[in-house]
């Protein structure tokens, strides 16, 4: 199947993390000399739709932007506020700290997964990839119920929904996290002797 299909769906790109542990946005993070929130950007071209989510609009981001809706700080808030946000059923939601997926392995995911449920989950060795992931509209009112309970781990509320799960042990590399400067180091590296 061609990789530029379009996706039935909306896809946000999440960037509103303190990034403590890089010590700086993830997403000016440069690959190839590319930004990550461009790179991400461009990845998600297969969409009909496509948003920035994050708590405050940086002047250097022209894309189109959505405040986060919630006060706190897990990625839950991210996907509340793209559902909150949505105007299409399905909605995919990804990290800017996912610096090697790529939109082969998002259309995996979407064609993989079981479109009668509430989200469809990347699960790769055993972990769950909540936010490189599909979620429906109508999981808004199951998530907005848990937030007023002061619930926010997304897992705990991937437990309370419908969830479809997809074993992608085969695209671990795609699911390495950017979460300290030396896994930046690592990424720029492995790209870096690809391309040699």
């Amino acid at each position: 199947m061609p990789d530029n299909k379009i996706i039935n769906a909306s896809s946000f790109i999440l960037i509103g993390g303190f990034s403590r542990r890089f010590g700086s946005p993830k997403w000016k993070a440069e690959l190839n000399n590319i930004r990550l929130i461009d790179h991400m950007w461009n990845m998600c071209l297969d969409f009909e739709n496509r948003y920035v989510i994050g708590k405050e609009e940086p002047e250097e981001v022209s894309y189109p932007f959505i405040s986060d809706a919630l006060d706190i700080q897990t990625p839950l808030n991210g996907i509340y506020t793209a559902l909150l946000n949505s105007k299409q059923e399905w909605n995919f939601i990804i990290s800017c700290d996912l610096p090697l997926m790529n939109s082969h392995v998002i259309q995996l995911i979407w064609e993989m997964g079981d479109q009668t449920a509430d989200a469809i989950v990347p699960r790769v060795k055993n972990y769950i990839q909540s936010t490189c992931a599909f979620y429906h509209k109508r999981a808004l009112a199951k998530i907005q119920s848990i937030v007023n309970q002061n619930e926010f781990r997304v897992n705990d509320i991937l437990d309370t929904l419908n969830t479809s799960y997809i074993l992608m042990d085969d695209c671990e590399e795609e699911f390495t996290n950017m979460n300290m400067v030396e896994d930046y180091i690592k990424i720029k590296n492995r790209t870096f002797n690809q391309q040699s």
